[in-house]
């Protein structure tokens, strides 16, 4: 009982981590796809029932890697111009109060929407409400914003009053005279648009004089664009965006990544300090009903954890599967490749070289149903088998024993007797060797000499042929155990009947 309140205690504990880890759920391939985008909204809504707030929702992984307004421009144009109103109508604190709301909001903005114009406005009219406050520091700072992005800019003299313009013109002039580091900004591959705090500064190799800040980066390449990135001066000198992977990102839940392939949304779940990342996939080719695919990567170890495939009404028993590794209705797994051992492996096939030739506009039928005389049968294709290592050694021995008993043969005619005509007239000239006594006479001598000859000779020959024989009979026996594989029957059609063909071993 104890053992198995432990194993049980182990395997919760083990779950409870693996649940733990941070997991972010995203989607690849045709961000426009319905199906795709429904099927990622169920599979997070499945997810977060397992997961709970591990699961890092698709508006945090943005507000991370690529931070959105949550008004649109002309709401913070609007915003801007409320904060004027407010501030020449006595409520300073009021406005500093919505400008530094707008400036927010514009940092996050992208640069395709060109939010330059109502950022410079935001910070004259902040450095407006600096300066009436006696506050000169903050009155240049944020005429210095304006003014190390853009040193043309002008203050337009009947828009603001003269000595605004006049404090204006002398923190251009500082930042003129101020030392600045020259950085350089490009995407990885290509050309794209550089954008300087929202401001277009140029096309890509852009090599900036900036004064010692934070600045914030983006670059736009046809639709693609990057995330914003936070350059410090004079610590960053040189920025190089991987503009294909951040532009792959959308920018609006759920989290897709346009055509990009699982190591993107690996690289992506990594800049948020994700653990775990689930890609969802719709593997149907077009024209086929839609089927989807999740796979799950643990980024402590980098490798691949679980992938199942299930038709989209099934999508919440593919999260169960994925997150909890516990078989669910419908999930398909990806076949294991399996490795067979054959005793015997499979004669290759040689293939015919010669076509079969039709005749133009001749029917093709069924050959083995009809005989059509406008085609040109193709001979029997011709199998080539190999016999088994058992086979070939059961022929060896066969071969040895055959050669063996032969030797044996050999052997006994050369040093028999028979064979010895000479011998044999000593040996009928006397009496058998059993009546000599010991030491009587030299022909007995003789004959007791040759007949351990004679013997000795058959003893040899036997040995020889009796072992040459148990090798031949070794042989035939493997034989039999391994037999070779079966003849195989080729029925060809012929403008006469058919021919058949047999190929194999017998």
């Amino acid at each position: 009982m104890s053992n198995r309140l432990g194993v049980l205690a182990l395997t919760l504990f083990a779950f409870t981590a693996h649940a733990e880890k941070k997991t972010v759920l995203v989607a690849t391939g045709d961000c426009s796809d319905p199906v795709l985008v429904t099927s990622t909204r169920d599979l997070r809504d499945a997810s977060v029932k397992l997961l709970g707030p591990q699961l890092m929702e698709g508006e945090v992984v943005l507000d991370i890697v690529r931070p959105r307004p949550t008004r649109s421009l002309a709401d913070l144009e609007r915003q801007i111009d409320s904060a004027r109103t407010l501030f020449y109508g006595g409520q300073p604190e009021r406005a500093q109060e919505l400008i530094d709301r707008a400036l927010e909001e514009l940092e996050r903005a992208s640069p395709e929407a060109k939010p330059w114009q109502a950022t410079v406005n935001a910070l004259v009219l902040k450095a407006l409400i600096a300066k009436g406050a006696e506050k000169t520091k903050d009155m240049n700072d944020a005429f210095r914003r304006i003014a190390r992005v853009d040193a043309a800019y002008k203050l337009d003299p009947d828009a603001y009053p003269p000595s605004a313009v006049s404090a204006f013109e002398a923190v251009k002039k500082e930042v003129l005279k101020s030392k600045k580091f020259p950085v350089l900004l490009r995407p990885e591959s290509g050309t794209a648009q550089v954008f300087i705090d929202g401001m277009l500064v140029g096309q890509s190799p852009v090599n900036a004089l900036l004064l010692p800040g934070t600045y914030r980066v983006a670059m736009v390449q046809g639709t693609q664009l990057s995330f914003p990135h936070r350059i410090e001066i004079p610590r960053d000198l040189k920025l190089s965006v991987d503009l294909a992977f951040e532009g792959s990102v959308g920018t609006q839940p759920p989290l897709c990544l346009s055509g990009a392939a699982e190591a993107s949304a690996v690289k992506l779940a990594q800049l948020v300090a994700a653990e775990r990342v689930i890609v969802l996939r719709n593997v149907a080719r077009r024209g086929e009903p839609p089927f989807l695919s999740g796979t799950v990567f643990d980024l402590s170890s980098g490798k691949q954890e679980r992938e199942g495939s299930v038709q989209p009404e099934l999508i919440a028993n593919l999260a169960t599967f994925l997150i909890t590794g516990k078989d669910a209705t419908g999930v398909q797994k990806p076949a294991s490749p399996v490795v067979v051992a054959a005793k015997d492996p499979a004669p290759p096939v040689k293939k015919d070289p010669d076509p079969v030739v039709v005749k133009k506009d001749a029917p093709v039928a069924d050959p083995a149903i009809k005989k059509n005389p406008d085609v040109t049968p193709p001979p029997p294709p011709a199998v080539s088998t190999s016999p088994s290592t058992a086979r070939v050694v059961s022929g060896v021995l066969m071969g040895v024993g055959g050669a063996t008993i032969v030797a044996g043969v050999i052997i006994f005619a050369a040093g028999g007797c028979a064979q010895m005509p000479c011998d044999r007239e000593r040996l009928d000239g006397i009496a058998p060797l059993g009546n000599f006594p010991p030491g009587t006479s030299m022909a007995g001598m003789e004959a007791l000499e040759l007949q351990g000859k004679v013997d000795g000779n058959r003893t040899a020959s036997f040995a020889v042929i009796g072992a040459g024989f148990g090798t031949a009979v070794a042989g035939i026996i493997g034989l039999a155990l391994f037999p070779s594989a079966p003849a195989q029957v080729a029925i060809v059609p012929t403008r006469e009947g058919a021919t058949v063909g047999v190929s194999g071993s017998f």
